[in-house]
């Protein structure tokens, strides 16, 4: 099939102040100034990849779902095909099957659930947190010391609470978070960490609002389309007006960064798409997806209207297309051969020159994880959920 263009923003950003780069200014952007300081971390051994899946009765339609919590069914923590659990889900069992519902964290499986008010944490299938407020869970990480740190949306409306161990440490009554644990980065969902601090973002009367740790960090005025902290940096993309005219800005702290021929139209959204050593922007200018190319300074148009998921890297970035809820590209692998779902963007993780992914089998077809030239098959009747590559 014609191959399907994915152009993305390549936003290659340096921690250090400006005044310390040996090419002046053009350093924090030029792609061909020397970015040696960046390495990729090693990509892991072959088995020390862990990944959760759903199991279901042989038979059992799971695209479909028809009887979706009446259906008993397992959730999977797997090393290669090698299965290292197995907790009961779905039909009289306290745990869920839906995907965004369970994680791998330091080698265990959590999973998030709610009944009767209350928000409920498991790990290896046993309960270990419980507090009184029934909550999605968009952002969760163990921390160095081990406390459960949890970023929820109350469910059904406005309202967000972040927490430790259950403990209230900032609450906002109206606000909606910005972000899930459905994406593919950061792997800690909307809660991210950077050089010791935890941070996300939310929501509220139109303002995006910027939480460090426990407190709300000041933001320069303007209409902020995405902010987040990265390398110690406050990053933005906001709207500005100028003129009667809508114009997309970036600040890397207080500098603006170029963006060649402006583009007066309508910018609906922006959003960062960043892990440890690279940071990339997605925008939408009119109802057309746009770039920034790092090299030439320059807005372009992409191609297509699929969807896809991005996993930023030194050099080429991966990512995996998806159409209808189709897999139909696998940047670098190509066309998948045969017919696949990607039901989360935590299916698939890079490192090093390595590209991880796992693919949900359609049509009877059984799950595979592709690395490098690689593929591990799976035999049980259900999808892959999420990896980690420990």
């Amino acid at each position: 099939m014609k191959r399907i263009i994915i152009l993305i923003i390549l936003f290659a950003l340096f921690a250090c102040d400006k005044s310390q780069l040996p090419g002046g200014r053009r350093d924090l952007w030029d792609p061909h100034s020397d970015h040696s300081y960046q390495r990729e971390p090693p990509a892991p051994a072959k088995d020390s990849v862990l990944l959760t899946g759903v199991e279901y009765p042989s038979g059992y339609d799971w695209v479909r779902d028809t009887a979706h919590s009446a259906v008993s069914a397992h959730i999977l923590l797997l090393k290669g095909n090698a299965e290292l659990l197995r907790v009961p889900a779905g039909n009289g069992t306290p745990w869920p099957t839906d995907p965004d519902c369970h994680r791998i964290w330091d080698g265990h499986l959590y999973t998030f659930t709610t009944s009767e008010g209350c928000t409920i944490i498991g790990r290896d299938g046993e309960e270990v947190l419980r507090y009184s407020a029934a909550e999605s869970i968009r952002g969760f990480a163990i921390d160095e010391e081990g406390h459960i740190l949890t970023l929820g949306q109350n469910l059904g409306g406005p309202g967000l609470s972040f927490r430790k161990d259950g403990r209230v440490m900032f609450l906002s009554d109206g606000g909606t978070v910005s972000g899930s644990l459905d994406r593919g980065l950061p792997r800690s969902g909307a809660l991210y960490s950077d050089n010791g601090h935890w941070y996300f973002s939310y929501k509220e009367e139109g303002r995006i609002h910027l939480v460090e740790d426990y407190l709300e960090r000041a933001l320069p005025e303007g209409d902020h389309l995405d902010v987040v902290v990265y390398r110690g940096k406050l990053v933005r993309a906001l709207r500005r007006k100028t003129n009667g005219r809508t114009m997309l800005s970036i600040y890397y702290g207080s500098f603006e960064l170029p963006l060649g021929p402006t583009f007066y139209r309508e910018v609906r959204s922006a959003t960062f798409v960043w892990n440890g050593n690279q940071i990339r922007l997605m925008a939408d200018v009119a109802g057309v997806r746009y770039v920034w190319d790092a090299g030439n300074s320059r807005l372009t148009s992409s191609g297509g209207e699929s969807y896809f998921e991005l996993y930023p890297r030194l050099g080429r970035d991966a990512a995996v297309v998806t159409d209808k809820g189709r897999v139909v590209h696998i940047d670098p692998y190509g066309e998948p051969p045969g017919e696949y779902a990607l039901v989360s963007g935590a299916c698939a993780a890079s490192a090093g020159n390595s590209f991880f992914v796992a693919l949900s089998g359609l049509r009877g077809n059984p799950g595979v994880l592709l690395r490098d030239s690689v593929a591990t098959v799976f035999h049980f009747n259900g999808p892959l959920t999420s990896l980690c590559l420990e």
